[in-house]
């Protein structure tokens, strides 16, 4: 008769062996991966599809979004090791964090093909894995060949592709396949394995959804290193959650969710299953709420019986692309203003439909491949070929707007220290703010000009107005005309309205204003540059604003 202590890992596991299948363990290794020279042979093919979809990627590499606005300025003024320890949007992420500072090795110049390379990197590696002997739990190598080809091939993906901004959500699906992969023969390995999940772990809060996954897994399999890999996805979630807990009121949207069930529909059978199987101008055209409603019932049923039937791999991945899909959309960041859920619906191409197109694909490669259901290999088999039509009008997204970034990139090689240089990056709109070094200078001066605003059309009078924020005293601030000194002058003192909108931090924000004469300008657009001078000596540029003189 078996002693209590020996029974009551049976009754633990009860409730999660009802919906967990567990499988064969890893103790078979005879199921095939693919050798080291195939495998580096696999990593430039796959290189070289994903540029194929954006070949300026590589042959006309500009920053893109957060990457430029944020990463590497913060990384060339701040410090990449003083960058590394910001956290933004509630969470750290450290991985683009990572790819500014290397590119900071480069010149300006170089740095965004710097940082698209990672970026591409990090998109090529779960195919590595994927086909390789530690993946065998998943499949026999074909099956795992079809859903290395899906991931790589994802309509519907466009902001994801070779970026390291995106990187987090391709270096996450890498962090999740390893927690469910086979421990690796050897230990270098393993600690490579645990470096990359706690990397991931420290570059979003993927992490946080990642905990369960990796417990569960740990509690069926009973294995030490099982353990080991919960410590490495714990470790960074807890971090994460304080994060979020402590700051993400503060950085996040607090734009209204405007959550209903025909969003609800519209978003998942219109951006996921459809958006993954007819691509961006699939979703283009107008469908019935029925149409909608059938797809999405039919894309759940694929997706839900994937998971009762499959192994245990299957179903923790398919869980956790549902933990992450289902965060997305209750805290997105995609508007400040309307309705976050309403913006969700016309956005295409965006990372948030990317862990749950890829449970989709994937679900539907295993009912191709592993059902023994005709009806549901029938359905995988026809999906997947529907997915052809996404594939192929995907496959080629369109190059960013050339901003000649090259040319700016020279014109800030020749500035002197402090000139504060406006690059134009993608998306429309945005721009990269970077201020030459100066010495004294240990972060970005940050400051605002209240009047003229940008874009403002002025005659031979202008008053100019603004704030400038500094740990030290400033000793003057400088207005310039088209770098052409106008008028110098002393701030005059603390300004309320600004001190009151960030209490946090009194008594910083020096308010100034000055009045110039342009009466010798010529008509036109010109800028006007605004510069101060601390009392450590530091001396740099805080804005720029254009301007149309008109007589």
């Amino acid at each position: 008769m078996p002693a209590l202590g020996e029974a009551q890992p049976e009754q633990q596991n009860a409730v999660l062996s009802r919906l967990f299948s567990s499988g064969e363990n890893c103790g078979n290794p005879e199921s095939t991966g693919i050798g080291a020279a195939l495998q580096l042979l696999v990593f430039f093919v796959c290189a070289a599809l994903i540029v194929s979809r954006r070949p300026d990627a590589l042959f006309n590499p500009q920053f893109f979004a957060e990457d430029g606005s944020i990463w590497y300025p913060e990384a060339y003024m701040s410090g990449w090791l003083a960058a590394l320890f910001h956290s933004r949007n509630g969470y750290f992420q450290t991985l683009p964090r990572l790819a500014s500072a290397i590119a900071l090795i480069t010149p300006l110049r170089f740095a965004p093909l710097v940082m698209n390379l990672i970026g591409i990197t990090i998109q090529v590696l779960p195919v590595n894995l994927l086909v390789s002997a530690r993946c065998r739990n998943w499949g026999p190598l074909f099956a795992r060949a079809i859903m290395a080809i899906l991931y790589l091939a994802l309509p519907n993906t466009r902001e994801l592709d070779a970026a390291p901004e995106e990187g987090q959500w391709h270096l996450a699906l890498l962090a999740c396949s390893l927690v469910l992969a086979c421990p690796a023969a050897k230990w270098r390995w393993r600690v490579l394995d645990l470096l990359v999940i706690l990397l991931s772990g420290f570059s979003g809060p993927f992490c946080v959804m990642l905990l369960p996954i990796a417990v569960i897994l740990w509690w069926l399999r009973r294995e030490k290193w099982r353990l080991l890999v919960v410590s490495a996805v714990a470790t960074p979630a807890s971090i994460q959650l304080i994060a979020l807990l402590t700051s993400a009121e503060a950085t996040r949207s607090h734009a209204l969710l405007g959550a209903t069930p025909k969003l609800a529909i519209q978003l998942l059978a219109g951006q996921v299953y459809l958006g993954s199987i007819l691509g961006e101008s699939g979703l283009q055209v107008n469908r019935s709420a029925l149409v909608l409603a059938a797809t999405a019932l039919l894309g759940t049923v694929v997706v839900g019986y994937c998971f009762l039937k499959a192994r245990l791999e299957w179903k923790l991945m398919l869980a956790f692309c549902a933990l992450v899909f289902a965060a997305s959309l209750r805290n997105p960041m995609v508007s400040m203003t309307v309705p976050q859920w309403q913006v969700l619906r016309d956005s295409s191409g965006i990372r948030y439909w990317f862990f749950p197109m890829i449970g989709f694909v994937w679900a539907l490669a295993w009912c191709a491949t592993l059902s023994s259901s005709s009806f549901f290999r029938f359905t995988g088999v026809a999906g997947l070929l529907m997915m052809c039509t996404g594939i192929v009008t995907d496959w080629r997204y369109p190059a960013y707007t050339d901003h000649h970034f090259s040319t700016y990139a020279a014109q800030f090689a020749a500035a002197r220290p402090g000139t504060m240089v406006n690059i134009p990056i993608f998306p429309e709109g945005w721009t990269m703010r970077l201020v030459k070094r100066s010495p004294g200078c240990h972060s970005l001066l940050l400051g605002s000009v209240d009047q003229p605003k940008p874009g403002a059309q002025v005659s031979n009078s202008v008053a100019v107005t603004g704030w400038v924020l500094s740990d030290e005293p400033i000793r003057r601030v400088s207005i310039s005309i088209d770098r052409r000194l106008a008028q110098s002058i002393t701030p005059d003192g603390r300004r309320p309205d600004v001190d009151s909108l960030y209490p946090q931090s009194p008594d910083r924000y020096k308010g100034w204003q000055g009045l110039i004469d342009m009466s010798q300008v010529a008509a036109g657009p010109h800028e006007i540059e605004m510069r101060a001078l601390e009392a450590n000596g530091c001396e740099a540029d805080f804005a720029i604003i254009p301007i149309e003189h008109v007589r």
